[in-house]
């Protein structure tokens, strides 16, 4: 299959790169940067997601059979900073791809993921959420994300386009970038074992607050599934269907430390007002066929060893 992937340079879309070319299929990329580390082996097409034309002309010069829209702004935390960049690339950059399948000649089938953020204030009895949960975000990611969403319900049923959304929880796992709290932790681990130190303490935000993991290899995984199988006229949860705290989820990768780690919370680090628990239902994902099959301990220790190898290259 041609596939043509939006976000092919971020952490999820080389992950995707690699699993795409590893089942025969032929990758091709919208790439904006021209210093952005591209997968080996994708073909290029440079522009911005938000730019209509520049999608337009990465269709209609790969032909592709399936689009996988990863590319957005992708931090709750840094949306609350630049809203107004958040919903220009989050929404537009989807409208964008969005137009540039409908003007092709044989629409692909294409995968819009947002996120497991649109559901927001969910009560803990209403646990897990399923797809029609009622969306309640509460940071301008999530509303972005919320109306993504939106536009590509409006894009199945108006135009009859072969759409399928998706709305993945979290995905952690080696090469996510350090704005995160997981390779943030592993970061700060690695360094101090790079500089021989005997003990670390790591000052964190909200450690009681539980979310939805599933290491990004898998999640890939789930990504070209749906692309392959889903059902357009139906909405997908990509998760793994149970929560960890972020507590469980650091204490993870100390257990792989070779040094001491101590873990407090910072209160200025904490957002008020933030979902104290959110899961998803697998049910749809998991009736098509898929799985996960990295155990999180895995993952934790996966993302220690890649950060290890990253900071010997790095100067502090």
């Amino acid at each position: 299959m041609r596939i043509l992937a939006t976000g092919i340079t971020g952490f999820v879309g080389h992950h995707l790169a690699r699993l795409l070319q590893e089942e025969g299929h032929e990758v091709a990329g919208l790439v904006f940067g021209r210093d952005e580390p591209v997968p080996p082996g994708v073909t290029v097409h440079r522009g911005d997601v938000t730019d209509p034309a520049a999608v337009a002309a990465a269709v209609t010069a790969t032909r592709p059979e399936g689009v996988l829209h990863l590319a957005g702004a992708s931090s709750v935390g840094a949306s609350f900073a630049d809203p107004l960049g958040t919903w220009h690339i989050n929404l537009d950059g989807t409208l964008s791809v969005l137009e540039a399948v409908r003007a092709a000649d044989v629409p692909p089938r294409t995968v819009v993921i947002t996120s497991g953020e649109v559901y927001g204030q969910v009560p803990l009895e209403a646990l897990p959420v399923e797809e029609d949960t009622p969306t309640r975000p509460l940071s301008p990611y999530a509303a972005s994300k919320a109306a993504a969403d939106l536009a590509a319900l409006q894009y199945r049923i108006g135009y009859g386009l072969p759409v399928i959304r998706v709305r993945a929880f979290n995905h952690v796992g080696p090469g996510q970038d350090a704005r995160f709290v997981l390779p943030n932790v592993a970061r700060q681990i690695a360094i101090a074992e790079r500089d021989g130190l005997d003990r670390v303490t790591l000052r964190l935000g909200n450690l009681t607050s539980r979310r939805d993991f599933t290491d990004v290899r898998d999640m890939v995984r789930a990504y070209l599934r749906i692309l392959e199988a889903g059902d357009p006229d139906v909405a997908y949860l990509a998760c793994s269907g149970a929560s960890v705290s972020i507590r469980d989820l650091v204490d993870g990768v100390v257990a792989a430390a070779r040094l001491d780690v101590e873990v407090e919370s910072d209160p200025g680090l904490l957002r008020p007002g933030e979902q104290p628990d959110l899961y998803g239902s697998p049910r749809r994902l998991l009736e098509l066929g898929w799985s996960p099959e990295h155990p999180l301990q895995q993952t934790l220790a996966d993302t220690l060893d890649w950060w290890r190898t990253q900071v010997m290259n790095e100067e502090d």
